[in-house]
């Protein structure tokens, strides 16, 4: 599996894995419906990308590869740590945002 699509599955099964426990410490409704609106989109993003060819020799692919890479790590240690839900579906916007822009590239490619 290339790269891009590894970053991809990787937002998409952090969030999947986490999700009760992310919807838990929410503490409004208005953060509920935006952790499940990001979940949704990394899902998208995922599926859509599934049996695309990804080109990893186009440089703006390899880019976003890297910021949705750093990204992860920072989701990733987000849920780990679990202190502000606030913080954390930033985190987790920030991540899926980028991984929506690289599924955009890959299915234009």
């Amino acid at each position: 599996m290339q790269e891009a699509l590894q970053q991809l599955e990787a937002t998409y099964f952090t969030l999947q894995g986490q999700i009760n426990m992310l919807s838990t410490a929410c503490k409004t409704q208005e953060q509920r419906d935006a952790l499940s609106t990001q979940y949704v989109k990394a899902r998208a993003n995922y599926w859509a990308c599934v049996n695309k060819a990804f080109h990893d020799d186009d440089p703006q692919v390899a880019s976003l590869t890297t910021k949705v890479g750093a990204a992860n790590q920072e989701l990733t240690q987000a849920v780990r740590q679990m202190g502000d839900i606030a913080t954390t579906i930033k985190n987790i916007t920030s991540v899926v945002t980028l991984g929506s822009q690289l599924a955009k590239m890959v299915i234009s490619l």
